[in-house]
Parts: C-alpha cells; structure tokens; sequence
C-alpha cells in the first residue's frame, strides 16, 4: 500500500480499536517530510526509550507526553514510526512496552480517569510490589546498512532486553507483519479485530535482507501471508 492510503488505514484502525475497547488511547499518525521521501508517525514525536528496560518514572513520561501510537486495554504501549523512498519502505521502528506495573492492580479504572493519573495513584497506594520489570521489544530496519558490514547489527533486527541483543529479522517488517506479532503473542483474544484490517497496512519493498551468516544465528522467519 502507498504511505498515504496506508496512514489513513492505520488512523482507522486505531480509531475502531479504541471505540472496541482494544485501546485505552490513541494517537492520529501523519506523514511529514517531502513528496517522496515521507516519514510516518504520530504528530508527537517519539524520541527513544532505553533498550534494557524502562522503569515507571520514563513509562509515566512516555504516556504523559502523548508519545505513543496507541495505549491497549492492559496499558501497555505501542510506537509505530516509518518512513519511506516513493512507496517502498526505507527505515522503520515500530516498539511494543508491556506496562512495568502488576496488571491486575490496574483494573477498575474509572471512565474519567486519565491514564496517568491512575497508574501514579495505584503505585502510590499499593507500593514497590506492584513494579514488574518486562523490558521493551523493538524491531528496527534501517536500507542505509543494507551494504555495510556492520558486525552485530543486522539492517533488520529486534532489539530486546539488552542493546546488545539484535536478533535477525528475514526482511523489514510492514506494519502488518509487526502487529501480526503483537495480536499473535500478546492480544490473541483480539486478533479476529485486526484480521480486518491485516490486508491494508502492507507496505512495497518487504524483499529479504537476511544475510547467509544471519540465517546461521537465531533469527525471526515467517511465510508470506500477507
């Protein structure tokens, strides 16, 4: 799908997840930048979270600045940010960070309470005990290392726990193929939702990039569904 069909198809999905119930709060992403070399994201920017985790005080933050793509129903963030040459895929990061508080403990949240508020209100109320460190997956692509033998550094990865750890990925990876991971692993009670919605955040330029010394490692594989 082109950037612009396919950002307004994100915007859509977003929106009717969060009138279901799959998200607590969402973000309107746009694309920026000049005809042809487009970057997609919200229109807060994003920034970085640390690689090895993210403790409570930078979790609150990042829901306090409005920098995520969407909030799900157990508070966990997603981040999603791409850009592109023409129509083809040229960088992408795209993040999924499970809430670092015991999830059970943030049930009961009432219609007006602004996310924020309730999850400082919780950890006030019930302590250090609630605190679960879960770190953060992250899969990067980046066409500039494409040609460059960068040692460690696949131009398609996913980054978890460590800053050290970078597992291969087959390819760069479409929004669908990223959210085909989160709804599989995390939100299987949803997945019939974003099946609707699968087939239109496809993206060109989705070729292997795995090289033959990546494939004797541990990598990320899937077969082409989309």
């Amino acid at each position: 799908m082109k950037p612009r069909p396919l950002c307004n198809k994100l915007n859509e999905m977003l929106e009717r997840g969060l009138e279901r119930g799959v998200f607590l709060a969402i973000q309107t992403h746009v694309l920026a930048g000049p005809l042809g070399r487009e970057s997609l994201g919200p229109t807060t920017t994003l920034g970085m979270v640390a690689d090895f985790g993210i403790n409570l005080h930078e979790f609150v933050k990042v829901l306090d600045e409005g920098r995520y793509s969407a909030v799900f129903s157990n508070y966990a963030i997603l981040r999603i940010e791409c850009s592109f040459d023409s129509d083809r895929l040229r960088r992408h990061r795209y993040s999924y960070i499970p809430c670092p508080v015991e999830p059970t403990s943030l049930l009961g949240r009432p219609p007006d309470k602004p996310i924020v508020e309730w999850i400082v209100d919780v950890v006030s109320a019930g302590g250090d005990d609630l605190f679960r460190s879960l770190g953060a997956y992250r899969f990067d692509f980046d066409s500039a290392l494409l040609n460059s033998a960068v040692e460690g550094h696949p131009a398609s990865h996913l980054t978890f726990v460590s800053p050290e750890c970078r597992m291969p990925v087959r390819s760069p990876m479409s929004i669908s193929h990223f959210m085909n991971f989160i709804f599989d692993n995390f939100y299987k009670g949803d997945r019939e939702f974003w099946l609707d919605y699968a087939p239109f955040l496809s993206s060109y330029g989705i070729e292997d990039t795995i090289t033959e010394g990546e494939q004797l490692l541990h990598h990320i594989y899937w077969r082409d569904e989309l």
